[in-house]
């Protein structure tokens, strides 16, 4: 039977363990550690409404579930369940991201209750911030058909402790395990890729959608909750009319922002006032009503002394820092100046008579649900333009003290600073007064904070269209050098702001530079399309200089033509990336002769890259000749500098390996491949950011060359690893990493089915059509080669293994039609493809008796053979 060739990857310049429970099992359910602990989640009691309602935060609170969960989000609570109850999961990760009052919280609180009741044991971590003393625990030990572990606020833990909780033997039990973290980002995964990967845990992103996405479904959530309210209240709900724009306005898209519209309207009707509208209304009447309880508080209580200004001041601190130990908020209270050190504990009692800790042994329990304690922040500092609330002139001052000062041991930032920087921003992507007042004078004094804080902190500030772009030139010197998966999303968002502020002043030279860095961040982003925008408006300006001043300008526009070169091919404009890259070399080569200490590195990275496109286009010969001269001189270069050369001399013998291997010399290409994959892991063991997309690169093409030479274990051993990196880049930044995963899955595919693994097979082959013919449907110029191939795979499976064979036939027949397109483009590119594939449909159809149809399609094989 014909067969498909497995996928190599050319550049330019662990597996999951699957258990299947079988019944109850005992499954430790409690760990204490110093970051965090583990330990049963118990669903929340509910308070009785009627006693919360001179304190709008409380009706409004997650935990005291007020409003019934929405059946809006049974669909959300089906996936959840398939997700969970998947067989082919051992330890899976998914990350649940969106903003603030989109109802995480709550669904999370009722998946909690229906996986119990599907037998699931459950438990919640905690972060240290959120943790009392180590009570002895009520239990820790359970029995279920596995462990579920909710982790919300994931964005707020250190990254340090959260790949610690990954690591943790208590996911590691042997049984079904699921960690679900709960996030408004969707980066908060980015900096713990490769401790996934090590794992072996399937990890996924998903972004829960508004369930007020029609204005019906807008109407029903606003009854239902005024319904509650209306009883908490004592009043008749029957009447309470929606805002006027609840069908159209922007903000409602959110669940809590039609709550607090509900609330409003019902407690105005209760007081006989006219509720306001516009979302911040909505939170400046609720806060008044907030504060109107501080003030029968300290009125009506002999023992609560603390006036409703300080108390204020102490709620707008905790909303910031987030819980704290005692001693941290007698700290927190002196850093920001709410009152003065002897009258701490006073006021950090009185604070939990209005907001009771979650943890008995912590204080300062913030202000929910963050929506609000966030507008209460920004209604706390001048320029937010709410008419009836007032300023408080500490608020500024005191937030930045919080952030940027020293620890309560003298040394370091305080334990709060993070979180507070964090708040700080989510509040500033809302109020722009927030934004041009407090984060843009904090983080030009101190930058480096944002870029300590990681990606998901990084990326959210590049968010706020508001901040001074002063800020983002303040940044970037901090940003790292180079590709860093975790930091490239962010670093993309940053650079796009500044080149688009800096293009308005620039001379042409600046323009041409700043168009390539721009081109280079949004590449490693995977923002392809305006990469390629960026680079190709290099190219122009960089050509007309060299046209003017060729000595000073030739070398800059043979950068940007091999950078063009890049972009082309990787959105499959291989004949355009041809004439690119080739130029590129050509300038090299000349400048190379004339100063080779000068040019010869650059000329070697054009040689790489000219093979690759030589590569796609079919003309074999040509791509080894130059990227054997490529790997020649950085061989020659890295003997003397190897720090700096031996990335690209990984590259190169990665590329020779693949052009050894078109030509048939397949252990001269396992030689040059392991030698790249030697490297490569090597540096990834240093730089796993910078350095695992190669490094899975390179396991892909050697796991090809292991199975072309029979070591078909050995094969299969490098695959899986290739792809449990891809698939964990991907699930970050799947614009980036999709392509590649697919890449991996379809040569998986391949390689389970030679050792007779089929299931297996056809499940990494089905996964790599169906993101192939995603991609293609986006972009057919890029992708239709590859979605070809993975259909002619699929084929080939089922073929082999006689099974499912009508089915064969539809992936074998697209194929053919697919590639008969593209041989008529490029005939020397896809003959050998084109080929292979009628060899597979026809012993299809001679699979299923259908001979004549069979001889037919043969015939034009042996037309095409004889053709090669």
């Amino acid at each position: 039977m014909t067969r498909p060739d497995t996928h190599l990857h050319g550049e330019a310049s662990g597996h999951g363990q699957v258990i299947q429970a079988a019944g109850d099992q005992h499954i430790t359910i409690y760990k204490q550690r110093a970051a965090y602990r583990v330990e049963r989640w118990q669903p929340p009691r509910p308070p009785d409404p009627r006693t919360l309602v001179d304190q709008p935060s409380m009706l409004l609170a997650a935990n005291n579930q007020v409003v019934p969960f929405t059946a809006l989000r049974d669909a959300d609570r089906a996936e959840l369940a398939a997700w969970r109850d998947d067989p082919a999961r051992g330890v899976a990760v998914r990350l649940l991201h969106g903003p603030g009052g989109q109802g995480k919280t709550r669904l999370a609180a009722q998946f909690g209750a229906d996986s119990i009741a599907a037998g699931w044991a459950v438990a919640v971590a905690r972060h240290r911030s959120q943790l009392a003393a180590d009570d002895p625990p009520e239990a820790t030990e359970a029995t279920g058909r596995g462990l579920m572990v909710i982790v919300d606020y994931a964005e707020r833990w250190p990254a340090e402790d959260l790949r610690d909780l990954l690591k943790d033997r208590l996911l590691r039990q042997g049984v079904p395990t699921r960690l679900l973290l709960l996030a408004r980002p969707e980066s908060t995964l980015w900096p713990h890729q490769h401790d996934l990967t090590t794992l072996g845990y399937a990890a996924d992103v998903t972004a829960l959608t508004p369930a007020a996405d029609s204005p019906a479904n807008r109407q029903r959530i606003f009854a239902e909750a005024a319904d509650r309210f209306a009883f908490a209240y004592g009043i008749d709900g029957g009447s309470i009319q929606p805002p006027a724009d609840l069908a159209t306005g922007e903000a409602y898209r959110q669940i809590l922002v039609i709550h607090m519209a509900a609330l409003v309207a019902v407690d105005a009707a209760a007081r006989q006032r006219t509720a306001p509208t516009g979302d911040r209304d909505l939170s400046a009447y609720l806060l008044r009503r907030e504060v109107d309880h501080w003030h029968k508080l300290h009125e009506q209580r002999a023992s609560f002394v603390t006036t409703p200004q300080v108390l204020s001041r102490t709620v707008c601190t905790a909303t910031l820092t987030r819980p704290l130990d005692y001693d941290d908020g007698l700290a927190a209270l002196t850093v920001a100046g709410v009152c003065a050190p002897d009258a701490t504990d006073q006021v950090l009692t009185d604070h939990a008579v209005g907001y009771p800790p979650a943890e008995p042994d912590k204080v300062l329990e913030p202000l929910y649900p963050d929506r609000l304690g966030e507008d209460f922040i920004a209604l706390r500092l001048p320029g937010h333009g709410v008419a009836g609330s007032p300023t408080d002139p500490w608020a500024g001052g005191a937030i930045a003290r919080l952030i940027t000062g020293i620890g309560p041991d003298g040394v370091g930032q305080p334990p709060w600073s993070a979180s507070a920087l964090t708040v700080l921003v989510e509040t500033a992507i809302r109020w722009p007064h927030v934004a041009s007042r407090v984060l843009s004078p904090l983080l030009r004094q101190r930058p480096e904070l944002a870029v300590a804080a990681g990606g998901t902190v990084l990326t959210r500030i590049a968010d706020v269209d508001a901040l001074d772009i002063a800020v983002l030139e303040a940044i970037e010197p901090h940003l790292p050098q180079g590709l860093h998966v975790g930091l490239a999303i962010a670093k993309a968002g940053i650079t796009k702001r500044l080149t688009s502020h800096r293009l308005t002043t620039a001379d042409e030279p600046t323009r041409a530079r700043l168009l390539g860095t721009l081109g280079n961040r949004l590449s490693e982003a995977g923002r392809r399309d305006e990469a390629l925008t960026a680079t190709t408006e290099a190219v122009t300006i960089r050509r007309r200089l060299a046209q003017v001043n060729p000595a000073a300008y030739e070398p800059d526009l043979a950068g940007s033509l091999n950078n063009l070169g890049i972009r082309l091919s990787d959105l499959g404009r291989r004949d355009e990336a041809l004439t690119a890259t080739t130029e590129a070399a050509d300038i090299y080569r000349r400048l190379a002769q004339v100063n080779p200490a000068a040019y010869e590195p650059d000329l070697a990275g054009s040689l790489n890259n000219l093979s690759v496109d030589l590569s796609n286009l079919g003309r074999r010969d040509e791509a080894l000749t130059a990227t054997t001269e490529a790997a020649d001189i950085y061989r020659r270069l890295a003997a003397v500098n190897p720090a700096a050369y031996e990335p690209d001399l990984a590259t190169a013998l990665n590329n020779l390996g693949m052009m050894l291997s078109n030509l048939g010399r397949r252990d001269e290409a396992l030689t040059a491949t392991t030698e790249a994959a030697d490297i490569r892991r090597r540096l990834a063991t240093v730089n796993p950011a910078a350095y695992e997309p190669n490094l899975a690169t390179s396991l892909n093409n050697l796991g090809i060359w292991l199975s072309d030479l029979g070591r078909r274990d050995e094969a299969l051993t490098a695959t899986v690893e290739a792809v449990t990196i891809r698939r964990r880049l991907a699930t970050v930044n799947p614009a980036a990493y999709e392509p590649d995963l697919a890449t991996s899955l379809n040569n998986l595919g391949m390689m389970l089915s030679d050792l007779g693994r089929r299931d297996e097979a056809l499940t990494a082959t089905v996964e790599a059509v169906t993101i192939r013919r995603r991609l293609a449907q986006v972009n057919p110029a890029a992708y239709e080669p590859d979605l070809a191939k993975s259909l002619w795979t699929e084929a080939w499976v089922r073929a082999a293994h006689q099974y499912e064979l009508p089915e064969a036939l539809t992936a074998a027949t697209e194929s053919v039609e697919r590639y008969e397109k593209l041989f008529q483009q490029i005939p020397m590119a896809y003959v050998r493809d084109l080929a292979g594939a009628l060899g597979t449909m026809a012993d299809v159809l001679d699979g299923l008796g259908r001979g004549e149809e069979a001889a037919a399609v043969r015939a034009r094989w042996d037309a095409l053979t004889g053709e090669q």
